[in-house]
């Protein structure tokens, strides 16, 4: 940091919303922002310069670093001491404890007012956590929650054996049921845990170990 400022990093594909965060970032006199990005490939060109906190958005499609959980992922091993603060429009339960697992403990919720920027900011200079109210709530109801709980007895037992490697006809062999049972099986326990796709539902099971060693 220089002398007088936390020097600020602003990323967000949607220009309104980048500029709403710099604009609220402008207004405190110990904050400077000093630069912004549409995407993942200007970010890390910017990261080359000096900056005490990332601002960036979770879905930011279009760059050649990817973005969601393959950038910070990035950005971590590139920055391992540059302090993040997430900003997202999704809500699902899975993403925030995946966030978390992964040491990304500022985070804003789009549904949340703007204001809620700046002292995000200020907690991740002096790693400190802040969640927005929405974000906040979240982290409350996964305090002490068991995910198996919210499948029934027949999704975990199709999730226990996808997740250790079989296909769904594998699975349908093994339990005797027809393909398009457990297809759909999969797909309901899926849409319990909060997981669009594959790839998020081996990411939150490797984050919350909750198969054990399947």
């Amino acid at each position: 940091m220089d002398s007088q400022h936390i020097r600020v990093i602003v990323a967000d594909d949607h220009p309104v919303i980048r500029m709403g965060i710099e604009v609220e970032l402008g207004h405190i006199p110990g904050i400077r922002v000093v630069g912004s990005a549409r995407d993942s490939t200007e970010l890390v060109a910017l990261l080359a310069e000096p900056c005490d906190v990332l601002v960036t958005d979770y879905a930011m499609p279009g760059g050649e670093h990817g973005d969601g959980l393959a950038l910070l992922a990035y950005i971590a091993e590139q920055f391992p001491t540059l302090p993040i603060v997430v900003v997202t429009a999704i809500d699902k339960p899975a993403l925030v404890r995946t966030l978390l697992a992964r040491g990304i403990v500022d985070i804003v919720s789009k549904a949340d007012a703007m204001t809620h920027i700046v002292p995000a900011v200020q907690a991740a200079f002096v790693r400190r956590r802040y969640h927005s109210p929405t974000i906040a709530a979240i982290v409350a109801a996964l305090a002490g929650a068991d995910p198996l709980a919210k499948l029934s007895p027949r999704e975990a037992e199709v999730m226990a054996l996808f997740v250790a490697g079989l296909s769904i006809s594998d699975i349908a062999e093994r339990l005797q049921r027809s393909k398009q049972t457990v297809s759909t099986q999969k797909v309901n326990a899926m849409a319990k845990l909060g997981v669009d796709n594959e790839a998020e539902l081996f990411a939150y099971v490797a984050e919350t170990g909750m198969f054990g060693e399947s």
